[in-house]
């Protein structure tokens, strides 16, 4: 999974959320802070951690749960922690599951873009 990380196109305060909900989270990802308790620990503007927040959230990195609200966040079985080794081979093996059957989301990068060649740009190649 951490090599999947770079590929994903985080903002750097989507970063910042990650590893402070990371810090925060119980065993299985659940993570019981709202964003303005989140925004007060990392020091930043609470719109800084609803940015953040929406990035995981499109790359499901972080599953919203309750109404919406943000009240009820976890991270997605596939970058949370577990008490134990077993707890966790439990919850991948269902996970994996879950995304095989389309109930829980795999996570996703954004789609790569090839960017257009400037007009008038020379052919030139490094070697």
């Amino acid at each position: 999974m951490l090599g999947l990380i770079p590929r994903l196109g985080l903002t750097p305060s989507a970063v910042a959320v990650l590893g402070i909900m990371s810090d925060l989270q119980a065993p299985g990802g659940r993570v019981h802070r709202t964003q303005y308790e989140m925004a007060r620990e990392l020091g930043v503007p609470e719109s800084a951690v609803s940015r953040g927040m929406k990035v995981l959230v499109d790359r499901h990195l972080v599953i919203r749960g309750g109404d919406g609200r943000g009240n009820s966040y976890r991270l997605h079985p596939f970058v949370a922690k577990y008490a134990s080794q077993e707890e966790m081979e439990s919850a991948l093996r269902a996970a994996a599951g879950e995304v095989r059957a389309g109930r829980l989301p795999d996570i996703s990068a954004p789609p790569h873009r090839r960017r257009q060649a400037r007009p008038g740009g020379t052919d030139l190649v490094a070697v």
